[in-house]
């Protein structure tokens, strides 16, 4: 593992975090290990250096802000740190609306377990494919650039949430600035967020962003980005008016 000095884990973390202030400088006095190690561990997708330090932010910044985790210090780092190193304001906004489609697993999870609750019911549900699902299949596949079975459910039982999905979900390819492969790359970082883990998702943005050219130490490089957000209740705790006061800690 790489070591640090204590002055490297403070311009490495104040970057990361966005601030070294007097509540951050104080907890790592009390407890410089956790900080060393995870200042090691966060170096890692930089040190690794498959992906540009702009997709390494602007990555950070989906993982930072999409429904399944949002932390707005650490957004706000993310930011900060994707316009110094060259990022758009343009593709900050692009990500932002990228990970606004996040929350169609409510549906791609939840209406294949409605379809099993019905038929255990003796309801007939089937997978229906008239016309109007196969051309709505068909766009989607042509806006899309894939099909997976997860969409078979909510194709057949509810076409319109479907089709208007369809729509909303390419805007930013058709009228954004982000390439296909930091795309797909972007999904497989939100996909394995800790509270989403959406194992489908990973699997098909992964074919999708090998096809798009990145690289497997690329897709490694964003999921390294969305590990970090563990530590972030931490660093936000330390640094509110509460504080977390070394002698309440247990043995403190």
């Amino acid at each position: 593992m790489r070591e640090i000095t204590a002055k490297q884990t403070a311009a490495e973390l104040g970057s990361y975090l966005g601030t070294w202030n007097d509540a951050v400088a104080a907890e790592h006095e009390d407890s410089p290990e956790f900080f060393r190690r995870f200042a090691a561990m966060a170096d890692v997708p930089r040190r690794r250096a498959a992906l540009s330090p702009v997709d390494q932010a602007l990555i950070g910044v989906a993982v930072v802000a999409n429904t399944a985790n949002t932390n707005w210090p650490r957004f706000d780092a993310y930011v900060r740190t994707a316009l110094e190193r060259g990022a758009t304001r343009g593709q900050v906004r692009d990500v932002l609306q990228l990970v606004s489609i996040m929350s169609i697993h409510a549906m791609t999870v939840g209406v294949p377990a409605l379809r099993r609750v019905l038929e255990e019911r003796g309801h007939a549900v089937g997978h229906e494919s008239d016309e109007r699902r196969a051309r709505l299949r068909a766009e989607f596949e042509r806006r899309r650039g894939y099909w997976h079975e997860t969409w078979d459910d909510m194709l057949a039982l509810d076409p319109e949430m479907f089709e208007a999905y369809t729509h909303f979900s390419t805007v930013v390819a058709e009228h954004g600035s982000l390439d296909t492969r930091l795309r797909e790359l972007i999904y497989i970082a939100i996909d394995c967020v800790v509270t989403h883990l959406y194992v489908p998702g990973v699997e098909i943005h992964a074919r999708n962003a090998l096809d798009a050219g990145a690289t497997p130490d690329q897709i490694l490089g964003a999921m390294e980005i969305a590990v970090l957000t563990g530590a972030d209740p931490y660093f936000e705790a330390i640094q509110r008016p509460t504080g977390l006061p070394a002698a309440e800690r247990p043995g403190g």
